[in-house]
């Protein structure tokens, strides 16, 4: 008993010994918490006030936490020769993880008070979800909706939109206790969506979705639903019925019964494909006039036409000639004789 009371009252001592610096965040943030301690230490210590240690040096890497928190506390204990420091860091703070945190410093066994450092954690957090009833009429469509939330660490407030336009304030918003509380002003008609905020925090319109009211069968509590795909609208068209005598057209106007599309992008399709087609048709040309002039075969033909002299039987032909002339005059002579 005696040993328990004088480790309490050490304990005591070394806090209000140790040195202590405060730092504030709000829920869901992140957060380092760093703890400077002297590089010729032989073991730290971190501790949330005074539970067991969930950090010791000499154990290595592994924290001793619940599972709730093991994915969010990560320790970096760095040791740069004249710069060592245990670094705290942790992810979506939550209001459980407010508290003081104490780095203990041991060297050969013994605690030195002088090194032990602390860092008081305050976690603020908004109000919790709003909920919300019908309340008095105010006259002709409007009635009031009265709504409530549980109070945070910080100043809230409500707010709600209907059909897209933010609903004015008829009362509040106050806290009482622990609760918070807001009347509005809204009509009986439209779908009308509620949520609790910081004060001065301006909760944009598809992200408050706490309560809803006025909902028609089907809708979803969505204040900002995907719309519907939506398709051009039927294009009027001017098309020939008949011919005239004089073969004029006669146009009537005609409105097809399913939507034309005029889709930019056919026409870049059709645009690329005369290219594509103009440019084959090119090549193909340069290809055939190559082919026509380097042909070996064509050269080595004309060459052969051009080149060798026409020799025809000039000679042949003239002692025939001559032949035929010589039978001609002695036919001739024959028949004078004869005479």
């Amino acid at each position: 008993m005696f040993t328990v009371g004088l480790s309490c009252f050490i304990f005591l001592v070394v806090l209000g010994l140790s040195s202590c610096e405060s730092v504030s965040k709000i829920q869901g943030q992140n957060v380092t918490l760093r703890f400077p301690y002297p590089c010729n230490t032989t073991e730290v210590t971190l501790q949330k006030s005074n539970r067991h240690p969930f950090y010791i040096s000499m154990s290595g890497p592994d924290l001793f936490l619940s599972q709730s928190k093991t994915n969010r506390f990560k320790v970096y204990d760095k040791n740069d020769y004249d710069n060592c420091s245990v670094d705290l860091m942790i992810s979506n703070l939550m209001k459980d993880d407010q508290g003081t945190y104490i780095l203990f410093v041991y060297k050969d066994g013994d605690i030195q008070g002088d090194d032990t450092h602390r860092i008081y954690l305050k976690v603020d957090h908004p109000p919790g979800k709003a909920s919300c009833v019908v309340g008095d009429e105010k006259g002709g469509d409007w009635v009031s909706l009265d709504c409530q939330a549980n109070a945070g660490s910080l100043p809230g407030k409500i707010e709600c939109y209907q059909t897209g336009v933010w609903m004015p304030t008829l009362a509040g918003p106050t806290e009482t206790g622990s609760s918070l509380k807001q009347s509005i002003l809204i009509r009986q008609s439209g779908p009308v969506f509620c949520c609790s905020s910081l004060i001065h925090e301006d909760r944009d319109m598809c992200e408050c979705k706490d309560t809803s009211h006025y909902l028609s069968d089907g809708d979803y509590i969505d204040p900002c639903p995907t719309p519907s795909p939506t398709f051009p609208e039927s294009t009027t068209m001017l098309i020939p019925s008949t011919f005239t005598e004089n073969n004029q057209s006669d146009y009537s106007f005609v409105t097809p019964s399913t939507p034309v599309k005029m889709e930019e992008g056919y026409d870049n399709v059709r645009l690329i494909f005369l290219s594509s087609l103009g440019l084959a048709t090119v090549l193909l040309y340069s290809f055939l006039v190559c082919v026509y002039k380097c042909n070996p075969t064509r050269k080595s033909n004309s060459n052969s036409s051009y080149d060798s002299p026409r020799v025809h039987n000039t000679m042949p032909l003239l002692k025939e000639n001559e032949r035929d002339s010589g039978q001609s005059k002695g036919k001739t002579s024959t028949t004078q004789s004869s005479l």
